[in-house]
């Protein structure tokens, strides 16, 4: 596309259906709104990818995976996600389990003992929903 010299609209609007496999999956758990141009697209998505290369993932170093002193949980989440796309379907209580475990000690590693989701898609929707309330709290004080 940029030999073509396509409009930078069109780049940024049909990149996305070019992703497939892991890639096409790093795409859709981006969080709406987070990526503001095509060079920062570029940027993550290389630096996501170029990350991965560097070590062939199982089920122990999945297990290994810790968040990292001062990383925030959306980080820690993207990361370990990044990390473990080619796990598959069956599998994936082994990534939930891993994100479970690999917490640091805070209101969410407290949240989920005992009741870790079973897919990636309860576990999305677990951290999120703690993210917006986290947020929200955020928010809130500032505005004190």
């Amino acid at each position: 596309m940029t030999s073509l010299k396509m409009d930078r609209r069109f780049t940024c609007n049909y990149f996305p259906c070019t992703l497939t496999g892991n890639a096409g999956k790093w795409f859709k758990s981006l969080r709406l709104g987070s990526i503001l141009n095509f060079e920062q697209l570029k940027y993550f998505f290389l630096n996501n990818f170029m990350q991965l290369r560097k070590g062939k993932g199982d089920a122990n170093s999945m297990m290994m995976f810790k968040q990292r002193e001062g990383e925030s949980t959306r980080s820690y989440y993207n990361r370990l996600t990044l990390a473990t796309l080619n796990v598959p379907g069956h599998e994936e209580f082994l990534v939930t389990g891993a994100f479970a475990q690999g917490l640091l000690l805070g209101p969410l590693s407290k949240n989920m003992q005992g009741i870790v989701p079973r897919s990636r898609e309860k576990l999305k929707f677990r951290v999120e929903k703690y993210l917006i309330k986290i947020e929200g709290e955020e928010q809130k004080e500032a505005h004190i």
